[in-house]
Parts: structure tokens; C-alpha cells; sequence
């Protein structure tokens, strides 16, 4: 039997100017953002310039943490000639701002939907600032749009809510993406997708209603994320602080394999951090098991060695020697996440 789920785990990379040489830093990371933007920063290294990047890939879809000090950020028609990138560059700001260069400037501020077409030219320069974006191939995103060739620059604002429905959705999956397997992330991007188009087009229609179905399920997990640990959580109780039906709520659970499968799958993902962390190492595999809702310590060995492949005893001496289990199954190989990027906007 394999060490580890043999799920394939989603493409990540990660870049972090202040990893470098401090000569070695702006030139690095403009040559690594040209892949989308030509970049000038308002800092210098010695004024506290950095700029850190943590991507994921799935299939042609990339999302991307990006958190970095104030900068220009420009494309020319001179530069979408040459690229040939062609999709859309979903944004939100979660610190700070971004607005076009010029006398009638559209701010993006914290929250707000900003949406960028990337076969347009564009000018921006933003603050220090902590954002999320999701590129997009413009093939996956015209059909579910009333208007594709009219939401270059447009600022949808944060209060509006199928805004904050995606936001909300967008921060949980980059929240998730951790523990998601390629398989998972890939299911959830078409609803995703279409709650993207409903904020963007301003209405829900028959394409987007899969996305607000999404929305809906975030929240419901959300709530039994808070709650995991708690003996009493049980699906009625879900149903009751909703208002939803058992029928919607099997539909809503469906992808996930139901409810109690799901619950179940979040407690283990709990108890192998649990097992792996030195501040539960006083505790037993049994009591480990019991503070995540198993009460019988066979029945959690049993569930966590069909999860997993490795016994609790086998994770936490495996964790007692410093190696992770993607060190026991083969590290996947790093890919530079400019390729990647490249390659998901066309």
C-alpha cells in the first residue's frame, strides 16, 4: 500500500524577494512579474522593497497570494503583442489599493472586485498591499459573461453582495488549497468560475447558478469548520442555523461525498496536524484521537490508516525525525511559477 493518498497534489511555487541578495532582489522579482506586468517598485531594497508570491495551478486556472510593497505595474500593446496572453486577471485587495495612472483614476480599494483584461493595454500603481488574483484563460470566462469585451478596469464595489459572496469564496479555497488535492481543486473551479461572471454581470442567470451554490456551501462550511471538534455537530443542527432542507443540504454536500464523510475527512486532516505538532505530543494516539471526535481509539487508527496509508503511530514517529510525509512518498518536483502564469493566462 502507498505511504500517502495517492491523490496528485496541486502544482505550488512560491517566491520571496527577500529570500535573495539584497543587489539581486528588484531585478529578480521584474523579471519574474514581466511575465504579466512591467514593474517598477517606489521602493529601493533599503527603503523595504520585497514582494512574495504563493501560486497555485489547476489545469489552466492560476491563483495567486500576492503581497508586496508599492509599485507601478504597466502593460503596453507593445508587451500584450509580444506575450499573447489573453485572459482575464481577477483581483482582490485585502490590503491596500491599486488605481489607473491618469486624470481620471478608478481606485480599487480593500474588497472591491477588479477585474482586468489582460489583451488591453493598462497603467496602474498601487500601494503596500496583500492581494489575491485569479487568472483566468478568456476562452473559460467569455461565455459566462453578458458583456467580455466591456470589464477591462471595472471596480465592482465590496458591499455589493455576489462581490462578497465570491470574495468570501475566492479567500476560502485560497485558504483550502493546502490540503486540496489536484482532483478537488479542479471540481470546484467551475462553480467558482460562474460566481465570478454572476459579480461580474451583477445578476445570477442559469450559468452562474452552480457558483452561487458554491457560495452557499462556503458558508455552510465555514460553520461546521468552527464547530468540528464538537461531539453535538450533526446535520440537523447545519440544517437548523440555515434553513436549509435535508434535500438541498445532500445536494450541497454531494461532491464531497456527503456530510458525514466530509465532517469525518476534516477531523483526521485536524488529528495528523495534531499528531505532527509538538504541543500535542503529551497527549496519546487515544486522547489524540478523542479530542477529534473519534471515541473509539480502533475505529480512528482504522479511518486514519485507509485516509492515509500510515498508522497515527507511524505519523508521529515519522514527525519525531524531522521528515514530512512528502518526503517518505517523493517530493514533487518545484515549478517556477512564472511558467505557470504565463501559461494559464492564453
Amino acid at each position: 500500500m502507498s505511504a500517502v493518498s495517492p491523490e496528485p497534489k496541486l502544482l505550488r511555487s512560491r517566491f520571496d524577494s527577500r529570500a535573495l541578495p539584497a543587489h539581486l532582489a528588484l531585478p529578480t522579482w521584474n523579471e519574474a512579474i514581466g511575465v504579466i506586468f512591467d514593474s517598477r517598485s517606489r521602493k529601493g531594497v533599503e527603503d523595504g522593497f520585497f514582494a512574495s508570491v504563493d501560486a497555485a495551478f489547476m489545469g489552466e486556472v492560476a491563483l495567486g497570494r500576492l503581497k508586496a510593497t508599492a509599485q507601478d505595474f504597466d502593460r503596453s500593446r507593445y508587451k500584450i503583442a509580444r506575450d499573447g496572453m489573453d485572459g482575464y486577471l481577477l483581483q482582490f485587495y485585502l490590503r491596500g489599493q491599486s488605481a489607473t495612472r491618469g486624470s481620471n483614476a478608478e481606485v480599487a480599494g480593500e474588497g472591491d472586485l477588479y477585474v482586468i483584461d489582460m489583451a488591453q493595454p493598462l497603467a496602474t500603481s498601487t500601494s503596500d498591499h496583500d492581494q489575491i488574483s485569479l487568472v483566468v484563460p478568456r476562452r473559460l470566462m467569455t461565455p459566462r459573461l453578458d458583456g467580455p469585451d466591456g470589464v477591462h478596469m471595472r471596480v465592482i464595489p465590496a458591499g455589493l453582495p455576489l462581490v462578497s459572496l465570491f470574495r468570501d469564496s475566492l479567500k476560502s479555497f485560497q485558504g483550502q488549497i493546502d490540503g486540496m488535492s489536484r482532483r478537488e481543486a479542479e471540481a470546484a473551479l467551475p462553480p467558482l468560475l460562474d460566481l465570478a461572471a454572476a459579480a461580474i454581470n451583477g445578476h445570477v442567470d442559469e450559468r452562474s447558478m452552480a457558483g452561487v451554490n458554491l457560495a452557499q456551501f462556503v458558508a455552510v462550511r465555514r460553520h461546521v469548520e468552527e464547530r468540528l471538534l464538537d461531539p453535538g455537530l450533526t446535520l440537523d443542527g447545519v440544517l437548523a442555523a440555515f434553513g436549509l432542507s435535508r434535500r438541498k443540504a445532500y445536494r450541497l454536500f454531494e461532491p464531497v461525498g456527503g456530510f458525514a464523510t466530509y465532517v469525518n475527512r476534516r477531523r483526521l486532516q485536524r488529528s495528523l496536524l495534531a499528531l505532527r505538532a509538538p504541543e500535542w505530543r503529551h497527549l496519546t494516539i487515544s486522547e489524540i484521537g478523542s479530542a477529534h471526535g473519534f471515541a473509539n481509539a480502533e475505529n480512528f487508527s482504522r479511518a486514519f490508516r485507509r485516509e492515509y496509508g500510515l498508522s497515527p503511530r507511524e505519523v508521529r514517529q515519522l514527525a519525531a525525525t524531522g521528515r514530512s510525509l512528502s518526503e517518505v512518498a517523493g517530493a514533487l518536483p518545484e515549478t517556477e511559477w512564472t511558467r505557470w502564469i504565463g501559461s494559464a493566462g492564453r
